[in-house]
């Protein structure tokens, strides 16, 4: 039950660094902003989704 809510705040972790190296590629040439959903978005929203479900799970084994 722990293991599965410590690796989901693990992958968490993991997503929300892609989502904030994903958003400083744009505030680091503000001049050429231009959003465009990348490979870089869309692995970060599927961790933060996968470690959310991680946390759930272990949250129900945990009652």
């Amino acid at each position: 039950m722990w293991g599965l809510i410590l690796s989901g705040a693990i992958v968490i972790a993991i997503g929300l660094i892609l989502m904030i190296e994903y958003g400083y590629t744009f505030t680091s040439n503000p001049s050429a902003f231009y959003f465009t959903v990348g490979s870089t978005d869309i692995a970060g929203m599927f961790l933060l989704v996968l470690g959310s479900a991680l946390i759930l799970i272990g949250g129900l084994f945990k009652r």
